[in-house]
């Protein structure tokens, strides 16, 4: 991760609106593989975005919208995403399949290609699209419903599926993600789908890729700390630690890591 440094500096100090959504998450779904340019998956974005924006304009009634896009997306991507396939946005528009979040995001690129107001939502464990029409009034979809609209009922069934039945709907579960959230989401979809998998240098690689744009992921130091040390990568996992020790505000966290570095750097002198 040392030779990325500078680069990911400058990511890292980009404000959340220039960070770029969809060129960045291409380039991070191409970790590793070096495929031959961008241009034919924004070609297809912006195919979708033209195609949605001739079942509903800018100023359509949002039911509209939603309807438009949900046809879009079904015809292209089928009506239910595949929480098996590749998590990267770009191998999802070769496969025309992918998991709901890499589907949704893709949703999302389409929607405001289209003209449209639409935000991802900070919901927990699911990716909830919200489209505002040009009726003011605002609609949830939900990817991993085949695109169904999401109302309060729907959405409090989820919320307390994911966490408890004592979790309440707040204002907070409406809040909208920035770009950087949305990159960090994708990238933890993909983390999670590797580890499972036991593929624990690539789950590293992502991890490590999301921490160029998102140093402030403080979790994220100590999971690449982990990973290093699990492939036995002591220095490399010193560094990653001495990084979630500066930076986490959890007492506890902190003095825990800090006498498991005394422990490595035991093992490297």
């Amino acid at each position: 991760m040392a030779g990325d440094t500078e680069a990911g500096s400058g990511l890292a100090g980009l404000a959340d609106g220039a960070l770029d959504l969809i060129p960045t998450a291409l380039a991070l779904s191409d970790l590793g593989r070096r495929e031959p340019g961008f241009a034919p998956y924004l070609a297809h974005i912006a195919a979708l975005a033209e195609e949605a924006a001739r079942g509903a304009g800018p100023e359509a009634a949002a039911d509209c919208q939603g309807a438009a896009l949900a046809a879009v997306m079904q015809r292209h991507y089928g009506g239910y995403p595949d929480e098996t396939a590749e998590v990267g946005l770009a191998a999802a528009i070769t496969a025309r399949t992918g998991p709901a979040d890499t589907l949704g995001v893709l949703a999302l690129a389409t929607a405001r290609q289209a003209g449209w107001r639409a935000d991802a939502l900070a919901f927990p464990a699911r990716f909830l699209l919200r489209l505002e029409g040009g009726d003011g009034r605002r609609i949830i979809l939900d990817p991993a419903a085949g695109w169904r609209e999401a109302g309060p009922p729907e959405l409090r069934a989820l919320l307390k599926a994911a966490l408890g039945g004592q979790a309440e709907l707040t204002p907070d579960h409406y809040a909208p993600l920035g770009n950087r959230e949305i990159l960090v989401r994708l990238q933890n979809a993909a983390k999670h789908r590797l580890l499972r998998q036991g593929r624990i240098a690539e789950a590293l690689a992502v991890v490590e890729a999301t921490l160029l744009f998102a140093p402030g992921q403080t979790a994220l130091w100590r999971e690449a700390g982990m990973m290093h040390l699990r492939l036995d990568r002591l220095p490399a996992a010193v560094a990653a630690l001495e990084q979630f020790a500066s930076r986490t505000g959890n007492p506890l966290a902190r003095r825990r890591t800090v006498d498991l570095l005394h422990q490595l750097r035991g093992r490297l002198s």
